[in-house]
């Protein structure tokens, strides 16, 4: 990744797969000529980069979420017709959950379907703005499932977005890797 067209040196380099084996994704911002403005999965939140158009391969998704801090809610758009609204948990005030544009980076199968992550979990491209380690990991957010739903409606996460197991289970079935993830106020 270039910090501009026609830059001579890359300031980053993106692995694929990434170091999970998953294929990676970039979400595309714009396109300049031969050159494509995506948005990249590394902090902090919101950084961009340039890449050489016939370096990737662009596709196309009809689905973006948009998840509402203030209203727990996340909606599933297909297009312009909601697919899916569901109730969330989002972080609480010591760890908030990110604002801006994100996308999924990834989707894992947790080890225990019935533990604190339910039967899947989204990563997205987002990273905590508190939290530079988590679980192991380098404190990006997802969005999973929970053995907590009677939380639904309140600010007690550690950043990520919770929704019911049945609600992870649809998305898991339908979203692919790259699709837009809009978190707001």
């Amino acid at each position: 990744m270039y910090a501009r067209p026609h830059a001579r040196h890359a300031v980053v380099v993106l692995r694929n797969p990434d170091g999970n084996g998953t294929p990676r994704v970039v979400l595309v911002r714009s396109r300049r000529g031969d050159w494509v403005h995506v948005y990249l999965p590394t902090r902090p939140n919101g950084r961009t980069g340039w890449v050489r158009a016939h370096a990737v391969r662009i596709l196309r998704n009809p689905y973006r979420l948009v998840v509402r801090l203030r209203a727990h809610r996340i909606v599933l758009w297909k297009g312009q017709h909601v697919v899916l609204a569901a109730k969330t948990v989002v972080g609480a005030a010591a760890t908030p959950t990110p604002l801006g544009m994100y996308y999924v980076v990834e989707l894992l199968r947790p080890p225990d379907p019935n533990g604190s992550y339910g039967p899947y979990s989204f990563g997205i491209s987002a990273h905590s703005n508190v939290l530079k380690r988590f679980a192991g990991g380098d404190g990006r957010v997802g969005i999973h499932g929970t053995n907590a739903p009677w939380l639904l409606g309140e600010s007690v996460s550690h950043g990520c977005v919770r929704v019911r197991n049945d609600t992870i289970r649809r998305l898991a079935r339908v979203l692919p890797l790259g699709t837009p993830v809009l978190i707001r106020t």
